[in-house]
Parts: structure tokens; C-alpha cells; sequence
């Protein structure tokens, strides 16, 4: 293990006492970092992303009682919609969150007093449904388990949101949090979660995230994650679902920002039934990298996927999109399709695609396709025969390829903030959202 990786697990093995269970995931997680370290482009899954720029600093671990305003985290997280939980370099904080107004069925709290207090409903799906094999930095988050955010939805749950806000202060040097979320969703329960993710401070920070979600029989999720951090941030995502018969998952990322930003999405169509829906925007300038990764797991009868990724790359970034749908002996009648679209604004910009398919059973439906292309000249030529200036027009084209993926969004308020967040990114932001 070089002194990157190192410093990233240094502290793991001084946390604080903790129940058997939650002391068994951290060795774990602990063991398996060290043994494994930090991935590298030799490895497949990570031969396009290069983690030399994180390995470049020594990260510290972020002080959970950071100065962080309310009205910073309105500038940066955006006005609350509902209830939102707020954690602070990934643990809890009160003075940050307003959990009132939750729908009835919804139950949203600190992991850390989920553990405390109700051990029995922890216990049996934390650090399950994500494996530390093979993933180092779910190994890492599982070296530092100790807070985050718990949410149960009981049957009665049909409907209503939570937003749960996790911010990365790194305001003395370098800092790196490790949030972690457990969703548990009862049989017959529905509801909304969104997950934000912002670092303040002026130094480099490091987001290691992993959810968690099980959803019973006939469960309904509509999940998104929203990554919004500065060129200075390094942030990283696991995602990994475990679906009953007949459940339904929809989740879709927004990426943003940060220097380096990787997301791995694992799910599981474990019941028959069950039904997955994966999609995704991406957005990169500069020298910033975006890497999207999932595992897309049939492995009963009849069940339904579909995901879309689109990305957007400007400047010398690049962007990596690697989908892999896998379907098992005997998950006959699965209907199966994924697609990514790029659009290259830059002759620099580099993307990789690689959509994949596993089939081994007979009476399937799986598809896959990518693409890649560059702004429509005839669409540019009309929009500038019509009067607009060449910043608008490209501008306005921009965002009607982005737009697709923002009306994706069920939720309003989250819909029009991040309409808002990707007209921002463009040259004459004001006057696209006045003209579409």
C-alpha cells in the first residue's frame, strides 16, 4: 500500500466503540483497503481514470463541528424543499436540519442513533448490500462507518420526500468524510430521496460516499443524487440496491462539478417483477473527469431495466461511461436496455463509452447502444438565422440536449434548481432560461 492509500485509512483503527456488528464492517473495510490500496488505470474498471491528482495531497479527516452557516448551505445546497437532514464531513448535525414535515411512514434519522437505538433494523442490511471485495473505496467508507443517515419507510408510506445534504468542510487542509446512508423500504411503501452533495472550505476535499437501499415487495423509490462541488473537490459514489418482487427503483445523478467524480451504481433485480431505472447527466470543462460506472444484476424472471447516461464535455476533460447489464441462468422474459449520448464541445475533450451486455439464459430482451457527436450546424445555423447571438444559440442547443435528463426529474422544486444549475454552467445562462 503506497502513502496515498495510507493516509486515506490512517485513524481507521482508532474509532470509537461501537456494536459488534458496526466493529465487524469497519476490520472489514479496513482489511480489504490494505490490502488492495488505491485502484489503478491497470486495473479494467479503472484504466480511463487516473487517480493521481487524489493521491497528490494528504487528506486529513473533516472536523464534524466545522463553521458552516445556514445561509452558506443555502447558497450552496439551495433553498430546502421539505424536511433536510444535514451532515457535516459525515456526521449529523441538529443545528443544519429540520426533519418536521416528514409524510407519514417515513422515519429519518442519524445512523448513528439508528444504531443506538434500534440495533434490530440496522443490524441485518448495513454494509450487506455493497461488497468491500473488489471496491476500495466502499472499503474505505466501511473503515470509517460511524454516522450518517438512516431512513425507513414504513408500508404506510405513500408518498412525501427527504432531502438529505452532506457537505465536505475542508476549512484547515485538505479533508476527506466518508458519508454513508441505509434506506430500508418496507413491502407497499413509495417515497422521494435526495441526496446533495457541496464541499466548502478553500482546501482540496474528498467525498467517499456509499447508500445502501433494500426494497421489499412492491416498494417504490425515486432517488437522486445531485453533486455540485468546486474544481477543487474529489468525490466518489456507491450505490447499491437490493429489489424485492415487484419493486421499483428509479434513481438518477446529476454531476456537476469537482476535479474527479466517480459513480458506481449496483443493483439487483432480486424478485420477480422488479423494475430498475437508471439515468444520469454529466457536465465536465477543463481538465475535470467524470467516470460513471454500474452493474445492473438480473437474476430472477421477468424482470425490466432501462438506463440513459448523457454527458456534456467541454475544454481537455474527458468523461467515462461503462454500463454492464447482467443477465443470470434462468432470468428468462428480462427486458433489458441501456444508451449513452455525449456531446463534444471541444476538439480536446475525450469520452469513453462502453455500454455492455451479460446474457446467459435464452428468452431475453437486451439492447445497448452509445453515441457520440458534436452541436447540429443546421440547428446552429437556423437559431442564428433567427437573430440570436452565437453564445445564446450554442447556448440554447446545449441546453435542450441537458433538458431531456433535467424533465427526468419528478420533483419540482429539484427539477427547476437544477435547470437553474445547468443554465449556470453555460455562457449567457440568464438568457437560455428566458428563451426556453
Amino acid at each position: 500500500m503506497n502513502a496515498a492509500a495510507q493516509s486515506l485509512v490512517a485513524g481507521a483503527g482508532e474509532m470509537a466503540p461501537a456494536p459488534e456488528f458496526v466493529a465487524a464492517a469497519r476490520r472489514a473495510g479496513r482489511e480489504a483497503f490494505e490490502r488492495d490500496g488505491l485502484p489503478t488505470t491497470r486495473q479494467e474498471d479503472w484504466r480511463f481514470t487516473s487517480l493521481a491528482p487524489l493521491a497528490a495531497h494528504a487528506f486529513g479527516h473533516g472536523d464534524p463541528s466545522a463553521p458552516v452557516s445556514a445561509a452558506g448551505l443555502e447558497r450552496s445546497a439551495g433553498k430546502p424543499f421539505g424536511p433536510r437532514l444535514v451532515f457535516v464531513n459525515g456526521r449529523f448535525r441538529a443545528d443544519l436540519s429540520n426533519a418536521h414535515g416528514l409524510s407519514a411512514g417515513i422515519h429519518a434519522a442519524s445512523l448513528q442513533h439508528a444504531i443506538a437505538v434500534t440495533p434490530g433494523r440496522v443490524e441485518p442490511l448495513l454494509a450487506r448490500t455493497v461488497s468491500v471485495q473488489g471496491r476500495p473505496f466502499a472499503a474505505l467508507n466501511a473503515a470509517f462507518l460511524g454516522d450518517g443517515a438512516f431512513v425507513h419507510l414504513g408500508g404506510e408510506a405513500k408518498g412525501g420526500a427527504v432531502e438529505l445534504v452532506f457537505v465536505t468542510a475542508a476549512t484547515d487542509g485538505p479533508a476527506a468524510s466518508h458519508p454513508r446512508v441505509l434506506v430500508v423500504a418496507d413491502p407497499g411503501s413509495e417515497a422521494t430521496l435526495v441526496e446533495t452533495y457541496v464541499a466548502l472550505g478553500d482546501h482540496p476535499a474528498l467525498t467517499n460516499a456509499v447508500t445502501e437501499i433494500s426494497l421489499g415487495s412492491g416498494a417504490r423509490i425515486d432517488h437522486y443524487q445531485v453533486q455540485d462541488q468546486p474544481a477543487s473537490a474529489f468525490h466518489f459514489a456507491t450505490l447499491a440496491v437490493e429489489q424485492g418482487k415487484d419493486a421499483r427503483l428509479s434513481t438518477h445523478s446529476t454531476a456537476l462539478g469537482a476535479a474527479l467524480s466517480r459513480s458506481d451504481v449496483l443493483t439487483r433485480l432480486a424478485g420477480e417483477g422488479a423494475e430498475a431505472h437508471l439515468s444520469g447527466l454529466y457536465m465536465t470543462d477543463g481538465q475535470r473527469l467524470v467516470d460513471n460506472h454500474s452493474v445492473i444484476e438480473h437474476a430472477v424472471p421477468h424482470g425490466t431495466s432501462r438506463e440513459l447516461f448523457k454527458g456534456i464535455l467541454d475544454g481537455a476533460s474527458r468523461g467515462v461511461f461503462a454500463g454492464r447489464i447482467r443477465v443470470l441462468e434462468g432470468a428468462v422474459k428480462t427486458d433489458a436496455h441501456q444508451s449513452n449520448s455525449n456531446l463534444i464541445l471541444s476538439r480536446d475533450a475525450v469520452v469513453d463509452s462502453m455500454p455492455q451486455l451479460e446474457i446467459y439464459t435464452d428468452d431475453v430482451k437486451a439492447g445497448h447502444g452509445g453515441t457520440v457527436g458534436e452541436l447540429d450546424r443546421d440547428a446552429l445555423f437556423y437559431l442564428r438565422s433567427r437573430g440570436l447571438p452565437q453564445v445564446t444559440a450554442r447556448g440554447l442547443l446545449i441546453y435542450a440536449f441537458a433538458r431531456e435528463m433535467v424533465d427526468r426529474v419528478a420533483l419540482p422544486a429539484l427539477r427547476d434548481r437544477l435547470g437553474r444549475l445547468v443554465a449556470a454552467r453555460l455562457p449567457g445562462g440568464d438568457a437560455i432560461l428566458e428563451a426556453a
